[in-house]
């Protein structure tokens, strides 16, 4: 029983047994030992609930998680005589179904969300899409693909790191887009900001359609509408959002069921195999759950429980890119940010923002080691600060710049935001 703990999202783990519908006690004995006992629903559920919360030590139980985490033997050994070994089973199973994470695909969010945006019927997706996947997830920057051999790699963590506004949260996005329509692999994003933009997923994926018509996954099939091709994205994408770095290590211990779950789907339905995983962005629950707390103390102990969190986390990242074959992407924030003179011109900081030409990215060397390839993205001006021509802020160019990978030498490569996400920009 004890690996069910694995799907059970972090709010219902905490719930109270006491809490649990009357549902899961009805009917629970079988037809002919209930017409021995006689004991209607709800004594049955208190005496339960006593005979659970009266056990000793570990085997104690009074929420689900600390249910779940009892043996078979040990629950029958508690609940005997008043459950068999098969009642015992149905009762587990009633508990799990009704706890259970259900995963929402971004495009249920979105119908649930947001009634404005036409998302087209689907029924051109009915056809079963295909299994290929090609290995790397494109990053849609042809140069930064090319020295990557291919893109982003399965199997280890991408960081993509930079300042506020320079298209993080775009290239996020953007990267689960490609996934489905190049790569042929589906998404899962951990959103730890709220900074996620379904609608913006949406667009990105509907004309980039409408643009690339030769390699695209789905297009390979036929003339498919680009409404469709954004349909069969957002099917493909699970979100998930908290905001400690508490629910992200449970998170990430209950994705291996999710992968596997979703994978096997794959073989028999028209979804695809999880390829890429998000996370939007690291540094945003660590920074709320330990740098504020040792700033304002100067608790040391603080500390070391920050860089064993993210040892953890690194830990488990790379478990899943390896068991998986997943390509790991987190976003990171800048150490320190630059600031504006009295004439509200942004000034970069170099002596605390650059080291060694590179920005100093947030969590320390501790994360650093964690991480294969990184990615940094820059602008010269604060784009906040710019007269835009347009609402992404393409009226001048930014840099995204390869400073660490297994396959490549450092590489640059300039790019806008468009409505088509982070497009190069032509050398020419």
């Amino acid at each position: 029983m004890g690996p069910q703990t694995a799907i059970i999202n972090g709010t219902a783990a905490h719930r109270l047994l006491s809490d649990l519908p009357l549902s899961i006690f009805e009917n629970l004995l079988s037809t002919s030992r209930a017409s021995i006992i006689q004991m209607t629903s709800d004594e049955l559920r208190k005496q339960i609930l006593s005979k659970l919360s009266s056990a000793e030590g570990n085997d104690k139980a009074e929420t689900v998680r600390e249910l779940l985490k009892i043996s078979e033997l040990a629950l029958l050994r508690i609940l005997d005589p008043l459950l068999t070994v098969v009642e015992c089973r149905r009762f587990i199973t009633r508990v799990h179904s009704v706890c259970a994470v259900q995963p929402l695909s971004a495009l249920q969010v979105m119908r649930l969300t947001n009634k404005n945006i036409l998302l087209g019927d689907g029924e051109n997706q009915r056809e079963k899409s295909p299994r290929r996947f090609s290995g790397k997830i494109s990053s849609g920057l042809p140069t930064i693909d090319n020295y990557l051999r291919g893109g982003f790699s399965t199997g280890s963590i991408t960081e993509v790191v930079g300042r506020a506004g320079v298209g993080k949260t775009h290239l996020a996005q953007q990267l689960c887009v490609l996934a489905a329509t190049r790569s042929g692999g589906g998404a899962i994003f951990i959103d730890t900001e709220n900074k996620l933009s379904l609608s913006r997923m949406h667009e990105i994926a509907i004309n980039r359609s409408r643009r690339e018509k030769t390699s695209n996954t789905m297009n390979s099939r036929g003339n498919v509408h680009p409404n469709d091709v954004a349909q069969h994205v957002l099917e493909n994408v699970t979100v998930r959002s908290f905001l400690s770095t508490k629910e992200l290590l449970e998170t990430l211990d209950e994705l291996v069921l999710e992968i596997t779950q979703r994978n096997a789907e794959a073989e028999t339905q028209s979804r695809l195999p999880v390829r890429l995983l998000v996370i939007d962005s690291i540094a945003a629950p660590i920074r709320r759950d330990f740098d504020m707390i040792s700033s304002s103390s100067g608790s040391s102990s603080s500390a070391a429980q920050r860089a064993a969190a993210l040892l953890q986390i690194g830990q488990k990242l790379n478990q899943l890119a390896s068991d998986f074959n997943l390509a790991v992407v987190v976003i990171n924030q800048v150490g320190v940010g630059g600031n504006s003179n009295q004439q509200g011109d942004y000034q970069r900081n170099d002596a605390l923002d650059i080291r060694d030409g590179e920005f100093t990215a947030s969590l320390g060397t501790v994360w650093q080691y964690c991480v294969s390839t990184k990615i940094i993205l820059e602008h010269d001006e604060d784009p906040h600060k710019q007269s835009q021509q347009h609402h992404y802020g393409n009226v001048s160019a930014r840099t995204a710049t390869i400073a660490k990978s297994l396959v490549s030498r450092r590489a640059k490569v300039e790019f806008q935001v468009t409505d088509e996400g982070l497009c190069e920009v032509s050398s020419s």
